[in-house]
């Protein structure tokens, strides 16, 4: 059996209504000065056994139902289930058969998982479990006289300090092209003229062919190409609303930081109330030909009755398919067991549609006429239902890149006009909104290519 190769990263499973995705293959087609460092990107906790090498592992590893040895169990009290966690257990088996499918012809490929670049034993051992450090070397004013790699900022801790307003980010032009990116990069940056605009709640663009750097609070940040980007919270998302819908998004890309007990207690990321999603103003966000809506959940059921019955119905989006992301390790077997209760190892992306000005006027005159129409009488590519993508996760909460999976679906121009909510990367060519969009664009996440991979590029 054959894989065939949709896009560099992407791979079809044939068969199988499912791809193997490499992440960092897929972030390095946007770049063209500096390359995502696999050692970055990944963490360890996904990569087992070090010292001895990735085998392919049998079909049935990974899930529920192996016992795992004859020690004898005590044994449990019958428990009956409620209403939710019956509810979820049908979605689950709903699920579960084309997940199976896809995994164990996937691993009938026998293909390696990820780029013989990655070194795993410089892999960080957790870079997850402790807050980065906030940085601030540099306060709009002042000239910043120490520029770090290793350093973090804290977006969502620099925004409650009462010198907030004063921060600004330094757009920098391109260093040459060197392979040194601590003595010329970090150079650069204390010397080149720069740009300047505020940090916060203003909408940052950068229409060069080329990614660019940038520098605040003593860090310095990798801009990519034809990408803009606002860091704000919630109050000042209607700077995103287009002037006129002709110039809205076709293409609109979710991940809330839903409310979870463990993130807050981990102090991984701030969460953000379920019911203040309902206030966002996705619908004059629309392109006038519509637009493809994809939305990130976790499993819990609350969760998707309040996004089937609430919030979807509040957004005006019809659901059109169910996608899942399954993470594997670097042996591609599945992280955890797949029926076990709490920890799936795999999420959820909805996909459903909002109909833009020159749809609904579409429809409009053909319910007139006594016609039937469909979302508008707009040709739409249909994505598929229980479609997989398998991966092996990054940091804690970061999901792949797949928007270049999700263009072909969307309605409107092309290439798409994408939005991105809540977003912690950016992407060429897309707008990214939330409070922390250049969490990952950290110079420490990136490698500078050596020239010979520049002119190729």
């Amino acid at each position: 059996m054959t894989a065939e190769t949709l896009m560099e990263g992407v791979m079809e499973i044939p068969g199988a209504n499912a791809v193997w995705l490499d992440p960092v293959a897929v972030l390095n087609r946007g770049y063209s000065l500096y390359l995502v460092a696999y050692s970055q990107y990944y963490s360890r906790a996904y990569f087992g056994n070090l010292n001895s090498s990735a085998s392919a592992p049998s079909i049935g590893d990974g899930l529920a139902g192996s016992e795992g040895g004859t020690r004898k169990r005590k044994r449990k009290k019958t428990y009956t289930p409620n209403e939710k966690e019956v509810m979820a257990e049908l979605r689950h088996q709903e699920s579960r058969s084309a997940i199976l499918k896809a995994h164990s012809l996937f691993l009938e490929t026998r293909r390696p998982l990820i780029s013989s670049k990655l070194n795993l034993e410089n892999i960080p051992c957790s870079r997850t479990e402790t807050p980065p450090q906030i940085s601030t070397h540099s306060i709009s004013g002042t000239s910043s006289t120490s520029l770090s790699e290793e350093a973090e900022v804290d977006f969502v801790r620099l925004s409650e300090l009462w010198q907030a307003p004063l921060y600004e980010l330094n757009i920098l032009g391109n260093s040459s092209h060197s392979s040194n990116k601590t003595s010329c990069d970090l150079r650069c940056c204390e010397e080149t003229d720069t740009r300047q605009t505020p940090l916060f709640g203003c909408i940052v663009e950068h229409e060069e062919e080329e990614e660019v750097l940038a520098e605040c609070a003593g860090c310095i940040f990798v801009v990519p190409s034809h990408c803009r980007f606002l860091i704000s919270d919630v109050s000042s998302i209607h700077k995103l609303i287009p002037e006129r819908p002709v110039c809205g998004y076709n293409l609109i890309l979710i991940d809330p930081p839903w409310e979870n007990k463990s993130v807050h207690r981990k102090s991984l990321y701030p969460t953000l109330p379920n019911r203040q999603l309902l206030s966002l103003p996705i619908q004059k966000l629309v392109h006038n030909e519509g637009a493809l809506l994809a939305l990130w959940l976790t499993n819990r059921e609350k969760l998707h009755q309040f996004v089937e019955k609430e919030l979807f119905p509040a957004w005006g989006v019809e659901l059109a398919a169910s996608w899942y992301w399954l993470k594997v390790n670097n042996s591609g077997e599945m992280i955890s067991p797949l029926d076990l209760q709490h920890h799936k190892p795999y999420e959820c992306l909805l996909l459903g549609y909002l109909p833009g000005e020159k749809q609904e006027a579409a429809s409009k005159e053909t319910v007139q006429k006594g016609a039937v129409s469909e979302k508008g009488n707009v040709s739409l590519n249909t994505p598929p239902n229980k479609f997989v993508i398998m991966s092996i996760p990054g940091d804690h909460s970061r999901k792949p890149p797949i928007g270049s999976l999700l263009s072909q679906y969307a309605p409107g121009p092309s290439p798409v006009n994408g939005l991105e909510l809540f977003a912690r990367e950016l992407t060429p060519g897309w707008t990214s909104w939330g409070n922390e969009p250049l969490r990952f664009q950290n110079l420490r996440y990136f490698d500078r290519r050596m020239e010979d991979e520049v002119g190729r590029s």
